[in-house]
């Protein structure tokens, strides 16, 4: 039973392919934007953080519509790239790979952006031509973090493990300004 003040939020592209997640949250007011310095080809933000002291060009998805979106319709990403995805406040994580076109590593942070859980999350069957869009949804795998978390990394699927990320491994992040990206 779930406590007052708590919701189920689940964000899905239900048209669109994505990395998506189902999040336990509670309402909390956006923080105001920013205007990042660089952006990438999809218009996101792009900072650049170090994970074991090796740089990645990471997407920042820290609004709704981006979160949704996640990697939606990539069939390639950069060894060196991926997307940050970026939570106003700690909560279970839960992904899902809805309509994603590759695999992709996962790894969930934190507060302190301590590693608290690595994944390979597998490109699932698409939705079968006789298949309702709930059903599809329901048989797909999902990836939960063992622990509240504020920040998700996607990259190329076995990265992650071949730099050495792994549970317990500290990312620094600049969080005073990832919480300007959201809104």
């Amino acid at each position: 039973m779930m406590t007052a003040g708590i919701k189920w939020a689940i964000v899905s592209a239900l048209t669109a392919g994505a990395a998506v997640f189902v999040v336990q949250q509670s309402a909390a007011p956006p923080a105001t934007g920013a205007t990042p310095a660089r952006t990438s080809p999809a218009g996101l933000p792009v900072e650049t953080v170090l994970l074991n002291g090796k740089p990645f060009e990471l997407e920042v998805a820290a609004t709704r519509a981006h979160v949704e979106k996640g990697m939606s319709g990539r069939t390639t990403l950069a060894e060196n790239a991926g997307m940050l995805f970026c939570f106003p406040q700690s909560n279970i994580l839960n992904f899902w790979m809805i309509d994603c076109l590759m695999d992709l590593d996962v790894a969930y942070l934190d507060r302190t952006g301590k590693v608290v859980d690595v994944y390979t999350m597998k490109v699932e069957p698409p939705q079968g031509k006789d298949e309702s869009r709930q059903a599809y949804m329901n048989r797909l795998k999902r990836y939960p973090s063992s622990a509240d978390c504020l920040f998700a990394i996607e990259v190329q699927p076995g990265l992650l493990g071949r730099i050495g990320v792994k549970r317990g491994t500290q990312v620094k992040l600049d969080y005073a300004k990832l919480r300007t990206y959201l809104k």
